[in-house]
């Protein structure tokens, strides 16, 4: 039997953080589409919306497919798609909303084809606790989530050409990593392996439903709300509204990171991890509305906070539980579904553009944390209870 290198991983991660590094490059640059390229707050929170459509399907293909031709068989055409993509993007920089629409779409498509084969393969090549393979895929794509918009806030902030210089500094990126990740070893589909299967029958069990779909659109949704939402409604107290976006991703990110050994230390005997997200929801939300109500940029880096531990939480907790109740041979196709549901959350900051002025942003964010609070309950039977019999039911 060979012996994995034990820094394949690694070089694994480091292309997964760079895709979701120009994934989300986009983030910070919301005002400045705003309020140099004439586009309203409805269509850049729809730009950010849109790369879900492109990557919900490339994830739940994509999933199956590394099952059936390996995981390196994805990851290598995400690397290219994903630069094709920041090409793109970086050609739509006089405004052009079908140029950004279609850029945004395609590094949708980039980063659903590694989210999945990446989190399968990372957790291949992890030895040793069996929430390796979940944390380390969480902390990489979450490194790319925050490094990506950090940089784009300050250099569309301070530099000029903020239209393209972000996008080329991804380029750079991708040609330094290229080599590195796709002579990775491993990743190879298994020649004595079962026929795949292109669905995983393991997420319609009720500890699934219950233990992780219900809560999954909360992942990104907190995230999403965090940056798109929240610093939109105090944009009017900031000197450097780009910056401070593009700061408030890393931060909300960052926490996301930051809390992985925490969130991967809970238990059953203990508070089970989704528990512990939707409380941290609840308080985000709570922080959110109070955000809404004294339009305080400071309530918006403790919202921040809130918002991106639940995250790291959630995404952690739920790759974990999918790892646990998915058959190897559907863990990519397990997985992508997970990813999807989670996903499903990016489009809150479009549906608040046009709820939020009609009901009060405040209302939005309070009745999310009573639905977050009242979730708490069935999650946590049914998350509490990790027995076989629990996932098969």
């Amino acid at each position: 039997m060979t012996v994995p290198d034990p820094r394949a991983w690694l070089r694994v991660g480091l292309g997964m953080a760079t895709i979701a590094f120009g994934a989300n490059l986009f983030a910070p640059l919301l005002p400045a589409y705003r309020l140099h390229a004439g586009l309203s707050q409805s269509q850049v929170t729809f730009l950010l919306a849109i790369y879900v459509l492109g990557l919900m399907p490339a994830l739940l293909v994509g999933g199956p497919l590394s099952d059936t031709r390996g995981r390196r068989a994805l990851i290598r055409p995400a690397l290219v798609l994903s630069g094709f993509g920041s090409v793109v993007l970086a050609a739509g920089a006089s405004g052009s909303f079908l140029a950004l629409s279609l850029g945004r779409f395609i590094a949708g498509a980039a980063i659903g084809l590694v989210m999945a084969a990446g989190a399968a393969w990372l957790q291949e090549l992890s030895t040793g606790p069996s929430h390796l393979g979940a944390r380390r895929a969480t902390v990489s794509l979450s490194l790319g989530f925050a490094g990506g918009p950090l940089m784009a806030g300050l250099i569309a902030e301070f530099l000029p050409r903020p239209d393209l210089l972000p996008y080329l500094v991804h380029l750079v990126l991708l040609v330094a990593v290229l080599p590195l990740v796709w002579r990775t070893p491993g990743g190879a589909p298994h020649a004595d392996s079962p026929r795949r299967s292109w669905f995983s029958r393991s997420v319609l069990s009720r500890h699934f439903l219950w233990a992780v779909a219900a809560w999954a659109p909360w992942g990104f949704g907190a995230v999403s709300t965090s940056f798109a939402t929240l610093t939109d409604l105090v944009n009017d107290q900031l000197s450097w509204p780009v910056a401070f976006t593009g700061v408030i991703a890393a931060v909300t990110l960052g926490t996301g990171v930051l809390i992985q050994p925490t969130a991967t230390s809970f238990g059953r005997d203990l508070v089970p991890p989704a528990v512990l997200g939707l409380g941290l929801v609840v308080a985000g939300m709570l922080a959110s509305a109070a955000v809404a109500f004294t339009r305080s940029p400071w309530l918006v880096v403790l919202a921040a906070v809130l918002l991106g531990a639940a995250y790291g939480v959630m995404m952690v907790s739920g790759l974990r539980e999918v790892q646990k109740i998915a058959p190897p041979e559907e863990l990519g196709a397990a997985t992508a579904v997970f990813y999807s549901l989670t996903y499903v959350g990016f489009f809150a900051p479009f549906i608040m553009s046009y709820l939020g002025p009609v009901t009060g942003y405040q209302t939005i964010f309070l009745t999310g944390a009573v639905i977050a609070a009242v979730s708490i309950i069935p999650v946590t039977r049914i998350a509490g209870g990790n027995g076989p019999a629990s996932r098969l039911r």
